[in-house]
This record gives C-alpha cells, structure tokens and sequence, in this order.
C-alpha cells in the first residue's frame, strides 16, 4: 500500500473534502482484533446466530431452498462456459455479443439470488463482528494533511461514516485490505469482451458505430437514458413522440357514440362556450380597435385639411408686374 492515498470528496453539505487513507500499523491491527472479539461476544450474547448455523436456519425459514442451490449452482456453471466460448474465439462477432449479453443477464439474476443470503450472513455474530473490525479501521486509518485523525473517537467516527467523504474512504480502504477491484465491472470478462469490439464505451454503455448512445436493444438514447429520435427529440420505446416530461403528444379527438357522433362531457362543453365567448371578445375588442384607430386617422387627416384650407385663405395673392410702373397724375394734367 503507498504511504498514503488521497481521497477527494464531499461531506453532506457539498462542500469540498481532501482526507487520506493510511495502511493500518500494527497497534491499530490488534485494537481493532480487540473490537472484533468485543463485537462478537456482545453478538452471541444477544443471541446472534453462527455461520455454520445459519444455512439450517435459512433453509427452514424458505430463505433458501435446494431449488435456489441447484440454479446457483447452475448459473455459475453456464457462464464459465459461455466466458470460455468467447475466449476461444471462432465464431461470429454477433454470436459472441449475445453471450456477452447472456452473461450480463445471468450475473444480474445471481446477486438478486444470493442478496439476501448475503443480507442475513451480515447478522451473524462473525459479520456483526466483521463489521466492527471494519469500521474501526476506518476510523483509525482516516487523517487529515497533517496526518492526524479525522474523527476524535471511534463513536464520533460512526456518527459519520455516511458522510460522503468517508464512504469514499472506507471503499479505498476495502479494496486494499481485502484486494478488492475498484475496475472490477470494467474487468469481467464480458464487459472486456464488448468494449474491445466498441459495443460500449469506457463507461460501459451501450453505443452504435457512429459512438452514440443505444440501449441494449439498439434503440437511440440520451446520456440520460431518455429515448430519441434522430433529431434527438423525445420519444418512447415504440417511437411515438412524447414531451420533455414523458407525456404523448397527441391531438385528442372525443369519442363517438353508436351513432358516430361526437361524446362532449359537461365540463367540455362548458370549456368549449368559455373560449368560444372569450374568442368572441377577443374579435370584438380588436374590432373596436381597429374603428377607433381609423376614426382617430380620420379626424387628423380632416383637421390637416382644414389647416389648409384655412392658411390659403389668410394668404394674398401675388401677382408678377410687367414693365414699369405708371407714374401718378399730375393736378394739372387732371384740370385739363
């Protein structure tokens, strides 16, 4: 394990957390030994059952049956051998995504078999106790930039183990101490076998020769998982048009009766005279604008004219004289 590894996270409120995870020392190994054998006293005391006990106790309680066993049993079987099928190579590509395919399927069916097997063996006194030791470590093995713990004591540490930071730290410290695969659906061999041929990307999702995004039936979706169509809008599974919310576009038409006439309900009807009227007052109100608007242009248009006709009579008329002007009669030339 390196000295330390970083954890970059959150805690609940959002806000940025840096802490590390350091290998556990020897003293911190046998103080959480000691809180392995504390917590399973305190189990059996409380009447927590053993592992060697708990098959008995599954099998009479219908957890778990031979029918379960057997397709266990089974399940494991087969996807060894189709894993095999596609390894050895030699078939058609198409063939060996179905098995890919099947293997994803059959893997799926297997967790929910043995979920809540896995579910009870947590309640044992050995997993009650597992989980102590666990936990302890994590609190132990959390510190800061300076190296000195995250979490006073213990209690305070389980207080917080759902902050998000700390989850992620409890899962960096996991895949150390018990070798687990931070990869380890990347790694199946199906998953390998499907990115290889490009069916899914880096992230394991489904896409096309063209890189986009498909279900497992090749249908086109979004990042989100939404159905589109080529022009990306929203459609469901069968290709009908539907809105951003998921409801169908459609244009609804009443039903008929036996006569073929159309069915109007009540509320309908009353919808119907509603926007028929407002509709109504709607036209007569842009009428009644329209006839102001027009007899306003007319009114300025009669006013203009009559400035006109007013500033023509105010004016003289100026007529241009010709030569020059006659000189008045003199007194003598009037007495003769």
């Amino acid at each position: 394990m390196p000295e330390r590894i970083k954890v970059e996270s959150l805690d609940s409120e959002g806000n940025e957390k840096v802490v590390y995870v350091i290998s556990p020392s020897p003293s911190v190994t046998r103080e959480a030994q000691m809180q392995y054998n504390t917590s399973f006293k305190d189990a059996i005391q409380s009447g927590a059952l053993l592992k060697q006990k708990l098959q008995t106790v599954m099998e009479e309680q219908g957890v778990w049956s031979d029918t379960k066993q057997e397709r266990y049993d089974e399940i494991l079987k087969t996807v060894m051998d189709k894993e095999v099928d596609i390894q050895k190579g030699g078939i058609k590509l198409s063939k060996a995504k179905k098995l890919a395919l099947e293997i994803k399927d059959l893997r799926t069916e297997f967790r929910d078999l043995i979920a809540e097997r896995n579910s009870m063996d947590a309640n044992t006194a050995e997993g009650q106790a597992d989980n102590t030791r666990f936990g302890y470590l994590g609190f132990a093995c959390l510190v800061d930039e300076e190296n000195k713990r995250v979490f006073k004591n213990y209690d305070h540490y389980t207080e917080n183990e759902n902050e998000p930071f700390v989850v992620a730290a409890a899962r960096e410290l996991a895949q150390v101490l018990y070798g687990l695969d931070a990869d380890y659906e990347k790694n199946l061999p199906e998953n390998q076998f499907l990115k290889d041929y490009d069916f899914v990307d880096e992230e394991l999702r489904f896409i096309n020769k063209d890189g986009e995004y498909i279900d497992v039936d090749g249908k086109l979706i979004n990042e989100d998982g939404r159905y589109i169509d080529k022009e990306g809008n929203f459609i469901d599974k069968d290709g009908r048009s539907v809105t951003e919310d998921g409801e169908y576009n459609l244009d609804f038409s009443p039903f008929l009766d036996d006569d073929g006439n159309p069915i109007i309900k009540e509320d309908e009807e009353t919808e119907t005279e509603a926007e028929a009227e407002a509709e109504a007052e709607a036209e007569a109100e842009a009428e009644t604008e329209e006839a102001e608007l027009k007899a306003e242009l007319e009114a300025e248009a009669e006013v203009e004219t009559e400035a006109e006709a007013e500033a023509e009579e105010t004016t003289p008329d100026k007529k241009p004289s010709r030569g020059r002007p006659k000189k008045a009669a003199t007194k003598s030339k009037v007495a003769e």
